[in-house]
């Protein structure tokens, strides 16, 4: 399993480090974090206790 887990994030990383060599990544993947992060706060007060 974290092997797995792991050794895809190494080689995931090695894939996009040429993408993530243009700002305008970094913009687009804070954009999508901050979009992510929403939709989790607004599941999590939308559910009742």
């Amino acid at each position: 399993g974290s092997l797995l887990f792991f050794s895809s994030l190494g080689y995931g990383a090695r894939f996009l480090a040429p993408i993530f060599t243009k700002p305008r990544a970094w913009v687009i993947l804070e954009i999508v974090i901050g979009i992510t992060m929403w939709a989790i706060s607004l599941s999590l007060l939308s559910t009742e206790l």
